[in-house]
């Protein structure tokens, strides 16, 4: 009887843990983990057609494949839709998330940003899904406690401690520059790419994301604040809707932030009659300094902090304005597809045509199509002239996206604005060529 008693009292102890083992980390990491998802993407690799020697010899086509990513999510919306990294879902075909509890279920992509390396997925279904606590990114401190959880190397679940250990950090990796990131030390490896990034109290506060190979104690996450803005649009329309600022800046040299009393910021090169930057009171030889809470460095951080922000979305610029600093306030409008073209067209001078089936063949074009693109005007000293466009050449594609009409070419214009690029392939006479354009 004693031994038995001794045994159940045993059993309780195990059962139960000592106060001082139930540490914030273990109750922030209990708050959380149930929202927490694996992902696993497989994406289908045709086998080569067979040669000529092949199908003589034998052999014939090589077996198509199945190549399996795999990452981290959790649930942003009790509806079942979960937020994770772009480069996880990138080229899936079928998706699958799994929760701690070995639920597996099926997931389908709502939308994406890869520009922000971002997706939105959702699992079917009627039923309410756990949601992970959602903190804010915009008051972190340096040296706060992070945890993050994810599926690292496939192992599920896994759970990393570390701190902060920097703030609005730009990561350069595989020819990509990546603005404003939280840096922890807290381990991040392939796999936990998409998971949560978590305070000490258990909300998340970033989106981790393994790009950086080659980090050694060192992990970088998309703060939440920026992420969920993403997330929210993804969910609504499946895309981010086009915003219009009405202003263009380039990188501020040393000369120019010396004599402003500046480290560093973009510098406004034009302003837009009418538009939202010129109602603020924008101007021309503005130094943009600081975008809300975030530093701005240069140009290009500028254009990637005001990318995702939607039409409507209130904004405070930092500028310095000769020796005085001034804090503007606006907010984007829509960037309809009209007034994309012609911001593309002054930003580049590059002026499209479209020209019907009748007036190409008059223009002395061979073609089955009923429309064509042509370059109308290509103004000197711009862009398009500087790498040799002229009147008359054929616009075929913009980013691979075959374009026929301006209906085309705006949607596809829509899509490269995202990248911030736009490669178009342009037949001269038999020859073809592309010219790469930056949007900003």
């Amino acid at each position: 009887m004693l031994a038995l008693l001794l045994g159940l009292a045993t059993a309780a102890a195990a059962v139960q843990p000592s106060p001082a083992r139930r540490t914030p980390l273990v109750v922030a990491v209990e708050r959380s983990k149930g929202a927490v998802v694996n992902i696993s993407a497989q994406e289908i690799v045709k086998g080569h057609a067979p040669s000529a020697d092949e199908l003589f010899f034998g052999g014939g086509r090589a077996r198509d494949q199945v190549r399996t990513s795999l990452g981290s999510g959790f649930v942003f919306d009790a509806a079942g839709y979960v937020l994770t990294n772009y480069h996880v879902v990138a080229r899936g075909s079928r998706v699958r998330v799994s929760f701690d509890d070995g639920t597996e279920l099926e997931a389908k992509v709502v939308g994406t940003d890869p520009g922000g390396d971002l997706a939105v997925l959702k699992i079917p279904g009627d039923r309410k899904f756990p949601v992970a606590p959602l903190g804010q990114s915009d008051d972190l401190l340096l040296g706060e406690p992070t945890i993050a959880i994810g599926n690292p190397f496939g192992l599920n679940q896994s759970v990393s401690a570390g701190v902060i250990s920097a703030l609005h950090r730009t990561v350069r990796a595989e020819e990509h520059s990546y603005y404003d990131f939280i840096q922890t030390d807290a381990s991040i490896n392939p796999g936990n790419s998409g998971g949560p990034l978590l305070n000490a109290e258990g909300n998340v506060i970033g989106v981790c994301s393994a790009i950086y190979a080659n980090a050694q104690g060192i992990g970088f996450a998309i703060p939440i604040d920026r992420a969920l803005r993403v997330a929210r649009e993804l969910q609504k329309s499946g895309e981010l809707a086009d915003s219009w600022w009405g202003f263009d800046a380039e990188s501020l040299d040393g000369e120019a932030a010396k004599a402003m009393s500046v480290r560093s910021g973009a510098l406004v090169t034009t302003v837009e009659d009418g538009s939202p930057a010129d109602k603020a009171g924008l101007r021309r030889g503005d130094a943009i300094t600081r975008l809300d809470s975030s530093p701005v460095r240069d140009a290009d951080e500028l254009r990637f902090l005001l990318r995702d922000l939607p039409p409507g979305t209130r904004v405070t610029v930092v500028i310095q304005r000769g020796k005085d600093k001034v804090d503007l306030q606006f907010s984007a409008a829509r960037l309809t597809a009209e007034k994309q073209q012609a911001v593309f067209e002054v930003r580049t001078g590059l002026g499209v045509i479209e020209l019907s089936a009748a007036q190409a063949r008059e223009a002395g074009y061979k073609t089955t199509r009923t429309s064509l693109l042509a370059v109308s005007s290509a103004d000197r000293g711009s862009p398009a002239a500087r790498v040799g466009l002229r009147k008359g050449d054929l616009i075929l594609s913009v980013n691979s996206a075959e374009v026929d009409n301006l209906r085309d070419f705006r949607k596809a214009l829509s899509q490269a604005r995202k990248s911030g690029r736009a490669t178009l392939l342009i037949q001269r006479g038999y020859q073809l060529q592309e010219f790469a354009f930056d949007l900003g």
